[in-house]
């Protein structure tokens, strides 16, 4: 039985949304492994966990977000099995932030693909809603973590300073 709300909300629009939501889960997922990694006990970088953990949390309250934006469009919520993180340990901060950003713009890429989805089918409260809850924070995401890739990459250079640079960066960046 379709809603009584749905209006102007495509099957394909509605398709890429439940997918989406499915990518923001398993991303909170990837980012909460992020985190907890550097939580352990011979790892310890307090500072990579938290910002690891804080981003977990923004990409679980994304998902929340589009799956109240699904249903007050009065589109059906189909929920998907959430996949384990693609790997569960990291060389250190700078292999960790490097797959990060990676990892960052393919969601971004998945964001833009259902945006133009959105205005294939002319459905400009869609657009607006990812422009106003989404892309802004994914690109300024991305900037962020280019330039902690690229700090990391000049502190971490020399096998002498690779460490002491990483726990460094922890302590004056994060």
């Amino acid at each position: 039985m379709q809603s009584a709300v749905r209006q102007n909300l495509h099957s394909e629009v509605e398709a890429d949304i439940n997918k989406l939501i499915n990518l923001k889960f398993c991303a909170s997922y990837t980012y909460l492994a992020l985190g907890m990694y550097f939580d352990r006990d011979d790892i310890a970088l307090p500072n990579f966990s938290g910002f690891f953990l804080e981003r977990s949390s923004k990409e679980r309250e994304q998902a929340e977000k589009l799956l109240e934006y699904q249903n007050m469009r009065g589109g059906r919520i189909l929920l998907q099995t959430i996949a384990k993180p693609s790997r569960e340990d990291w060389k250190g901060g700078l292999d960790a932030m490097s797959f990060s950003l990676d990892y960052q713009k393919s969601l971004n890429t998945c964001i833009l693909n259902v945006h133009r989805r959105a205005g294939i089918h002319t459905d400009p409260h869609l657009s607006d809603f990812l422009e106003g809850h989404f892309l802004t924070d994914s690109h300024d995401t991305i900037k962020k973590l280019g330039d902690y890739v690229g700090s990391l990459t000049r502190i971490t250079g020399s096998e002498n300073h690779g460490l002491m640079g990483e726990y460094l960066f922890d302590k004056h960046t994060l």
